[in-house]
């Protein structure tokens, strides 16, 4: 087949494909049935403590403002499965009690790999994602427990 009847062609199709689709759109149809803007978007605003960017700004300031404490409680839900509500131990050892430092010297060594007990290697993907400021966090949380 020619190269110039295959551009043609796709040239034709694409025009009537263009065509059809710009002649023949339904005006009741608005998109994202999900948009609210203008008075909508207002009242959403009044109702949720300003704009989008308003309520992010606020939620960094409280973040930025939080104690490591309050931050470390915030990550240890995800402990509580293992190591209980308060630190009591359970499926993982006991935590309350323990030293800030020694809890954060496991969290760096679980996140290296290294082997800290028979449960290591339930602790490895646990503490591989965190950072030193996740890791601190924790840590002093659990220093109030």
């Amino acid at each position: 087949m020619n190269t110039n009847v295959i551009v043609a062609a796709f040239t034709i199709a694409v025009t009537v494909i263009i065509w059809f689709g710009t002649t023949n759109n339904d005006e009741s149809w608005t998109g994202n049935r999900n948009v609210c803007v203008g008075e909508c978007y207002e009242a959403w605003k009044a109702d949720n403590g300003g704009s989008i960017a308003d309520i992010e700004r606020v939620k960094q300031e409280a973040l930025a403002a939080a104690s490591p404490e309050a931050l470390g409680e915030t990550y240890y839900g995800q402990c509580i499965a293992c190591h209980g509500g308060n630190g009591e131990g359970g499926i993982g050892p006991e935590l309350a009690g323990q030293a800030v430092s020694d809890i954060a010297d496991k969290l760096t060594g679980y996140r290296a790999g290294e082997p800290r007990g028979a449960q290591s290697a339930m602790m490895w993907p646990v503490a591989k994602p965190m950072t030193d400021d996740d890791i601190g966090n924790i840590a002093a949380y659990i220093g109030t427990l």
